[in-house]
């Protein structure tokens, strides 16, 4: 080749390259900027990197089970379970088999990882995994599997057998018809409630790139966020949905499980299991048996149980996420959420078009008529599923008349005033309801009333709804305390204040601390009937008595219960929370751990998003720490000072790149 002909190339290269901005604004939030989705994948890659490359490589390791060869035995369980379910088995053989627009972006995304780990090595810890990129469909599998092992972990317990726990996860989401919204456009309050540490901690990014526009939280390894909002739609999830898996309790004999008229061999597979012991790794083999059911997960009276997870072939997450992200209308969203990935969740999508649409959704198996799958069912025939429920018979509603929706973790009787959606009309497949007719617990309650009550609803009143400290049933216990007609200053306190535990509020801390003076009944709601006056008053004594021993003078709520990061000298007061053992609970949900003489939040709120589905929408966002890992910089907790702790949120700019221009604070530019 002549040396004309070298130089056209190259230069067709260079102008070929694709230029990625991330512009970082305040708090050090990614807004990426692409001409291509693969463009903005790669720059996503950069950023998550350069924020939390530690807690990306971690959960790559955690997806495919390989956490103990590095941190140690107390990863093996886990590390069991994961290879248990196969997510890498399943990811790598079939990652070739996802559509070409797919693979791209995947790839994309981790050569921007590589990217950030080729120019910071000292970066990149000793422990790191070599990046693959069936790693992004491993992860997002294990994501959700705690969800459908749960469902099925219930089933087990049905026959007395304790599973593997599976930690908690909950949520608020609420949808605002046009007409009940000042801006005449739906407003959508996304706000997932899990850990603030781990695999669930959210990135927050806004992604712009062909057709991807998108401003959300994105679990960190995966490269574009799905709670959040495109130009078109919003999107929000809550635990709660349809049963999806199951448990058959199997015949053993020899090695063999019975089924129908034969006995069929138990099959099994053998890995080994790297677990790190001092400076060296012991591999441990293990052996998982598995029927055409699922795996064996326990044994019980010669019996055992396999658990069966219409998951457990999936791995086209990715692709619906992908069809969620850039879906235009609720017809597009639809289509995408018939792949059926996800899930079981209470998923709810509105629209510019002023759409607002609920789902119950989830991969749902179709059981036979007289079995049970909400305890063991039979292994050896009858019981078998009979296929995957469509997506049509799921249950769901679009654009109720009372104009607003809300699910808190509850049934869909209770999402709003009148529901239509009553389990007597799935009493055919009751498992696709999966709820019965339960009254709405503390938070969905106050949420209910407040949006029945919603007029004019202006994004002011939105984030006070999202923020709220109402304490659910304290005027109970201030009439309570009335009864005995006390007259000291303390108990006075207890019954001025105005039953929302602000950080401010000294009423609100002299309250809680009452509520933990009453020993056994400290966490009920409501007052029980035999509860004395004497009781009262010594409640009430032995809490002032505290507050005067324990607390320095003028101390409020927010003196005892902080934010801040675990481990950090910093901590802010903050508002709100769930406190079980002192019966309080607000709509806005924190989680404390004790630490020393305080309470410092731990889970609960991760990444709360109000969203007005004008055109193009307008957002509000705030996560509760910071958007770095790195110590030294400003964005390691600045959320949490400036913003979480104080119940705010910051616009986003979406869609708004004049205004962003002017709070970057910083700008790095990729060559993809």
């Amino acid at each position: 080749m002549n040396r004309f002909a070298v130089l056209l190339l190259s230069c067709s290269l260079v102008f070929g390259a694709e230029k990625v901005r991330i512009l970082r604004d305040e708090f050090g939030v990614p807004h990426i900027f692409a001409t291509t989705a693969a463009g903005a994948a790669y720059g996503s890659g950069y950023a998550q990197a350069e924020d939390r490359l530690e807690e990306l490589l971690r959960n790559y390791r955690k997806a495919e089970g390989t956490m103990s060869e590095v941190f140690g035995e107390n990863w093996f369980r886990h590390d069991y379970r994961q290879r248990l379910w196969r997510h890498r088995r399943v990811a790598e053989e079939h990652y070739k088999e996802l559509d070409a627009n797919t693979r791209g972006m995947i790839e994309a995304f981790q050569a921007g990882v590589k990217r950030f780990m080729t120019e910071h090595p000292d970066q990149v810890p000793a422990w790191a995994p070599k990046i693959e990129p069936w790693q992004v469909v491993a992860l997002g599998r294990y994501i959700i599997w705690g969800w459908p092992e749960g469902e099925a972990g219930g089933d087990l317990l049905h026959a007395g057998i304790q599973p593997d726990p599976i930690a908690y996860h909950g949520s608020n989401e609420w949808l605002i018809a046009p007409w009940r919204t000042a801006m005449h456009a739906p407003i959508a309050v996304i706000d997932p409630h899990l850990t603030w540490y781990g695999e669930f901690r959210f990135y927050e990014m806004r992604i712009y790139g062909g057709e991807l526009a998108y401003s959300g939280a994105a679990i960190v390894g995966l490269p574009f966020p799905t709670l959040g909002h495109s130009r078109y739609i919003s999107i929000a999830m809550t635990t709660g949905g349809p049963d999806t898996s199951d448990v058959y309790e199997e015949e053993i004999a020899d090695n063999k499980y019975h089924f129908g008229d034969e006995w069929r061999p138990v099959q099994s597979w053998t890995e080994k299991i790297g677990v790190k012991v001092g400076d060296k790794v012991d591999w441990k083999p293990v052996t998982f048996e598995f029927t055409h059911h699922g795996p064996i997960v326990a044994h019980k009276n010669g019996k055992a149980y396999a658990m069966a997870i219409p998951y457990a072939e999936q791995f086209r997450l990715f692709e619906q996420s992908w069809g969620m992200a850039t879906a235009h209308n609720l017809a597009d969203m639809k289509k995408a959420l018939a792949m059926r990935q996800y899930m079981a969740q209470n998923i709810m999508v509105g629209t510019v078009d002023g759409d607002i649409y609920y789902v119950r959704n989830g991969r749902v198996p179709v059981r036979p008529s007289g079995c049970d799958p909400s305890k063991p069912m039979p292994g050896a025939g009858g019981c078998e599923w009979q296929g995957i429920h469509p997506f049509e018979d799921l249950v769901q509603i679009e654009n109720p008349p009372q104009g607003y929706m809300q699910n808190c973790n509850i049934s869909p009787r209770v999402m709003m005033k009148d529901s239509p959606l009553v389990p007597e009309k799935y009493a055919a497949h009751s498992y696709l309801y999966n709820a019965g007719r339960t009254p709405a617990h503390q938070r969905a309650a106050m949420t209910l009333e407040q949006l029945a009550a919603a007029k004019d609803v202006t994004v002011e009143q939105a984030l006070g709804i999202a923020f709220s400290t109402e304490v659910y049933h304290a005027d109970t216990w201030q009439e309570r305390i009335r009864k005995i007609g006390p007259e000291d200053e303390f108990a006075r306190t207890i019954l001025e204040w105005n039953r929302r535990s602000d950080a401010d509020s000294r009423g609100a801390l002299a309250y809680y601390l009452f509520k933990m003076a009453l020993g056994e009944r400290s966490k009920m709601l409501e007052p029980p009937a035999d509860l004395t006056d004497d009781d009262v008053r010594a409640g009430l004594h032995k809490a002032r008595e505290q507050l005067q021993a324990d607390y320095p003078a003028g101390a409020v709520y927010g003196t005892l219960f902080r934010v801040g990061r675990e481990g950090s000298a910093r901590n802010w007061p903050v508002g709100g929370g769930t406190i079980a053992a002192a019966g309080m609970a607000t709509p806005r949900a924190i989680s404390f751990d004790k630490k020393d003489k305080i309470m410092l939040g731990r889970s609960g709120q991760t990444s709360t998003q109000i969203v007005v589905l004008t055109k193009p929408p307008q957002s509000w966002m705030v996560i509760p720490l910071g958007e770095s890992d790195h110590t030294d910089s400003s964005h390691f907790d600045d959320q949490a000072e400036k913003l979480f702790s104080q119940a705010r949120a910051k616009l986003t700019y979406f869609m708004r790149r004049d205004e962003l221009e002017k709070h970057v604070s910083a700008v790095k530019e990729l060559t993809y």
